[in-house]
């Protein structure tokens, strides 16, 4: 019963933040979207990175459940939309998680394995499958936006996004070492 806890708490943590960074980055960078919901720096997209990495399926869960909630906002009119994006954005990182890194029973296994070129890969691979998969819906639901730029922008967002809170977090985590080594 203690692991449903706390499996669920993971659970709606990842969905709560997921909700929060993307409200966030709508306040702080929204005059740079290209379209609805594309910016051309997406730093929530790292967050879902990270929180992947640490939490892996609980995270795709609550980030898929999180986005949801999103999806409700950004496109009330679009079925296609809110279920599809929902599903996209919230289990990108988790495919590519799962198509790059070998399989393992624990976590710490997986993530002590992880290099430089493994995480550029991860975030690569997540963010084309991101971009490709919203670009995909908006085809599909019949939107007569440029589909090539948001693509190009969505992608280029994603990944600028994702390297700037990796190494934002990796600057937190070198102070922190450097304090706590004094």
């Amino acid at each position: 019963m203690q692991l449903l806890v706390l499996r669920s708490s993971f659970i709606c943590f990842c969905a709560l933040m997921g909700i929060a960074a993307w409200w966030i980055n709508g306040y702080i960078i929204a005059n740079y979207e290209v379209a609805q919901g594309v910016n051309l720096i997406y730093w929530p997209h790292g967050l879902r990175f990270v929180l992947t990495l640490l939490l892996e399926r609980y995270a795709a869960l609550g980030l898929v459940w999180g986005s949801v909630f999103v999806a409700q906002l950004t496109w009330p009119d679009d079925p296609v939309m809110q279920f599809g994006a929902s599903m996209v954005s919230g289990s990108s990182a988790y495919v590519a998680q799962r198509s790059i890194l070998r399989a393992s029973k624990t976590t710490p296994s997986r993530l002590v394995g992880l290099t430089p070129a493994n995480i550029v890969a991860l975030g690569t691979q997540s963010a084309l499958i991101n971009a490709a998969g919203h670009t995909l819906l908006r085809i599909g639901s019949g939107t007569t936006d440029p589909h090539a730029d948001i693509f190009a922008s969505m992608l280029a967002g994603d990944l600028l996004g994702a390297l700037l809170f990796l190494y934002a977090l990796k600057a937190i985590l070198w102070i922190l070492d450097r304090r706590s080594s004094k």
